[in-house]
Order: structure tokens, then C-alpha cells, then sequence
């Protein structure tokens, strides 16, 4: 017997797409959810788009994607006039600031609080931070996250942050210093983060070490360890650049303005992927995503990310930062050519002008792309059968949007969408947010707590 959790009147089904009727999710245990009827942009290249598709889910896998699924006993979600993608992946946030929002207005003021306020946070406030910050990112569609912790002077914060990922529900690497209080973190820390996490991170939760602060002697050892452990990323902010020798696959550079040509062969030589912060650098006076410099220069396209850096200075908004991506490799492509009709002071490409970064390629980026840096491929970034079920569903029945099947649907998704437009989050195969609402989420106690720990720290700090 199939249980409907959620219906939509359809009208005109090959264009036009009603309401939905909003009704709750099924308690009918069953442990298929089939996603009926939606446009399915798959990012897997054997399987391509569907203009109408199925994806059929079962224990938290991707089991089969195709035109039509037929799945008796699964739950069914009406996926009419949303897109259905893969969700999200983001690489580099550091996590533990998201409960500082208003504070910061630009980098000076984002360095000043980090180091006055940090001493006075508690375990709590790093769960608070990070539970919040993780919610943030599964309501705008993000199921993988990387935490590039920033404060971990015993195992408790260490925990404390673990839980509140776990707790979420994401998909989420954990980074771990390889340097506290001046000295080496010991295999022994790192195996005890480990063991937590084989205990309690639900198979969504693995380990990153971070070697920010490590002395260029002792990158080696550092990076050996992280090796040895089967840890990934291993990497400090400037990916490795420093010590070239010591740099590889595992790593990754961060940001991105500023990279010489000379830097990028480097990275193209050792394969050092990319976590660009698309909306933090320009907010903050430090430049554009180099992405067709990144592209021209010969690194991968499945090697570069977007990254959230910083939330307490700008919004988790995946949308918005593949379009910063986009709309400035286009710049960029531009200036370095200076081809086209000049238009007053503007140069406009000509006609037929094949762009180096497309939409599709934005949205790779955001996916695939993603998981690939994190060394996740395997399990997510796309709608391929056997990855774990980290599915979104778009809605573009909304005002921003048109739900047409017949137009650019990725163009779309990156020039128009929103955080609002995401509809339904799945994270290895639990429904997490359903008709644009968390799911089992006291909504109003997280940002209370957020904004409780905020006031917190600053009083303990005397700001």
C-alpha cells in the first residue's frame, strides 16, 4: 500500500504547477520514500536530466532514478513543479561564529571579536553555535558541511561540537587542530575523536585535521599522521602551498583571491582542490572568486567548491553563492579577452560566446564538486544509485521562479533561487525539512539559545 506524506493539485502539468496542499509527512514506517514526478537534475552523467523523473530511495540509498518507479509499499512525495537534485555541499565554514551575527562588519571586526570573545565561550555555546549554524544550512538546501573548528582547548568543545552536528542530522566532516596550545595534537586525541565518532556519528560524521598553526618543519609529521589515521581533508587555509612537497589530494586551498599563476600550477601538479568563499571575500574588500583564472589554469572543475566561511558576516545561501561564481567568472572571462561591442563604458560579449563557467558547471560545482573535495564522492554530490540519499527538492512554483520544464533549469536555479524555494531536505534517507518547514525542529529554541549565547559571551567578555 503506498502512503502519500505530501500531494499537489496539478494543472497543466507540462507547464504549470499548483500549490502544494502542505499535508504532513506519513508515520507509516516504511523505509522506501519515492519522490514522484519532478524534474530531476541528476549531476551523474550516465543518467543526465529528466524532465519528468522518479528517484526511489530505500535505507537511506539511492536505489533506482528513471522516467517512472513503480514502489508499492514507499512512502511518496509529490515532486510536481520542483526540481529534484542533489543537495548541497559545502567546505570550509568555521561554524563555532554563526551565534555572532550582527557583530562583525568587516574583517577587522571579524578578527577583533574571534580573538576577544572566543576565551569566553563555553561547550554549550559551541553546540548552541553549530547547531544553529547546521539548521541554518539544511533549511537552504546544504547536507554536507565541513567545520573548520577554530577553538579546541579540551575534548569537551570538541564533543560538544560533534553532538550538535550529529544532532542536526547533516552529513558533515569535523575539523580537528593538529595544533593546540602550541604543541602537536597526539594521535591519541585524534583517535579519541575518532572512536566518538564510530559510537555516535551515525555514519554521517567524519574527521578532518587542520594543520592552521603548524610550523613548516613540522608539516610532515602532521600531514602523516592525518594520512596514516585515513583522515581528509588534511589541510591548512593556504592548501599546503607553503610546504608543496608535503601538499596532495587531501588538501585544499581556501578563499582564493590573490592565487598567482605559479600557485595554481602547483595545485594542478599535486591535485590541491578549492574552497572558494564566493560572498565573504567581496563583503569583506578581498576580491572575487577566481574561478576563470582557477578554470584557465587547468584545475578541474570538479576540484573547486563553494564555501559558506564565515555566517555571522553574510547568509548560508548556496543560490547565492554559485550565482557570485558565476557572475564572476563572467566577469573575469571578459576582462582577460576584451572581445566584444563596446557599449559606452561596458564591453558586452558577442553573441554565441561560449562562457567557461556555465550554470550546469555552477551547480557541479555546488554538488559534486563539493563531495569530491571532501573526499566523499563516493557517497554524495549526485543522484547516482548506491550514494547515500542526500536529495533536495526545489520548488519552482514560487514568484521568484517559472516551473517550466522547457527552459535553462539550471540558469534558473542559480540566478533565481533562494533558500525559500527549497522545499523538501533528505539527509541519508531521513526527511529533514518537508513543504519549506524543518522537520522535528523547535525553530524559535534554536535561535533563542543562538541569541542567549550571544549576549552570554559578550557579558563574560565585557562586550
Amino acid at each position: 500500500m503506498q502512503m502519500y506524506i505530501k500531494t499537489r493539485l496539478t494543472v497543466f502539468a507540462f507547464t504549470l504547477f499548483a500549490s502544494p496542499m502542505g499535508f504532513a509527512q506519513s508515520n507509516s514506517g516504511s523505509n522506501e520514500i519515492l519522490l514522484q514526478g519532478g524534474y530531476v537534475l541528476s549531476m551523474d552523467n550516465d543518467i543526465g536530466d529528466l524532465a519528468s523523473g522518479d528517484v526511489l530511495i530505500r535505507d537511506g540509498q539511492i536505489i533506482e532514478v528513471s522516467a517512472s518507479i513503480e514502489a508499492p509499499q514507499a512512502q511518496i512525495i509529490d515532486a510536481t513543479g520542483m526540481v529534484i537534485m542533489p543537495g548541497f555541499v559545502e567546505t570550509h565554514w568555521h561554524m563555532w561564529e554563526s551565534s555572532l551575527r550582527g557583530m562583525a562588519n568587516d574583517a577587522a571586526e571579524y578578527f577583533y571579536y574571534s580573538q576577544v570573545l572566543a576565551p569566553h565561550y563555553t561547550p554549550e555555546d559551541f553546540h548552541a553555535a553549530v547547531k544553529y549554524a547546521a539548521l541554518d544550512a539544511i533549511n537552504a538546501g546544504i547536507t554536507t558541511v565541513h567545520n573548520w573548528a577554530g577553538v579546541q582547548t579540551d575534548f569537551e568543545i570538541v564533543q560538544a561540537e560533534m553532538r550538535a552536528l550529529v544532532e542536526s542530522g547533516l552529513r558533515a566532516k569535523m575539523g580537528y587542530l593538529a595544533v593546540i596550545r602550541e604543541e602537536l595534537t597526539e594521535e591519541a586525541e585524534l583517535s579519541r575523536a575518532i572512536n566518538w565518532i564510530n559510537e555516535n556519528g551515525e555514519q554521517r560524521l567524519g574527521l578532518s585535521l587542520l594543520l592552521d598553526g603548524v610550523q613548516a618543519e613540522q608539516m610532515q609529521t602532521a600531514t602523516e599522521l592525518g594520512r596514516t589515521l585515513k583522515l581528509w581533508p588534511i589541510t591548512d587555509h593556504s592548501g599546503g602551498l607553503g610546504t608543496p612537497e608535503v601538499s596532495g589530494e587531501e588538501f585544499i586551498v581556501t578563499h582564493g583571491p590573490g592565487l598567482t599563476p605559479e600557485a595554481i600550477e602547483i595545485m594542478v601538479e599535486k591535485d590541491i582542490k578549492v574552497a572558494l568563499s564566493p560572498l565573504i571575500d567581496p563583503m569583506i574588500g578581498g576580491g572575487l572568486p577566481p574561478v576563470y583564472a582557477l578554470l584557465a589554469g587547468g584545475i578541474p572543475l570538479e576540484n573547486i567548491s563553494f564555501s559558506v566561511d564565515v555566517s555571522a558576516q553574510t547568509p548560508v545561501d548556496p543560490f547565492a553563492s554559485l550565482r557570485a561564481m558565476v557572475n564572476s567568472a563572467r566577469m573575469q572571462q571578459v576582462q582577460a579577452n576584451q572581445v566584444g561591442v563596446t557599449a559606452g563604458t561596458l564591453i558586452i560579449p558577442a553573441p554565441g560566446t561560449e562562457w567557461i563557467f556555465s550554470y550546469r558547471d555552477a551547480l557541479l560545482t555546488g554538488t559534486y564538486g563539493g563531495a569530491n573535495v571532501l573526499g566523499l564522492a563516493d557517497q554524495t554530490g549526485s543522484l547516482t544509485p548506491g550514494k547515500r540519499a542526500d536529495v533536495i527538492m526545489v520548488n519552482m512554483n514560487m514568484i521568484n521562479m517559472l516551473p517550466l520544464t522547457d527552459v535553462d533549469i539550471p540558469m534558473q536555479l542559480v540566478q533565481h533561487g533562494l533558500p525559500a524555494n527549497v522545499d523538501t531536505v533528505i539527509i541519508d534517507g531521513h526527511i529533514r525539512k518537508l513543504n519549506g518547514e524543518l522537520v522535528d525542529v523547535d525553530m524559535q529554541r534554536v535561535i533563542n539559545e543562538a541569541a542567549q549565547s550571544q549576549a552570554g559571551i559578550r557579558s563574560r567578555a565585557g562586550e
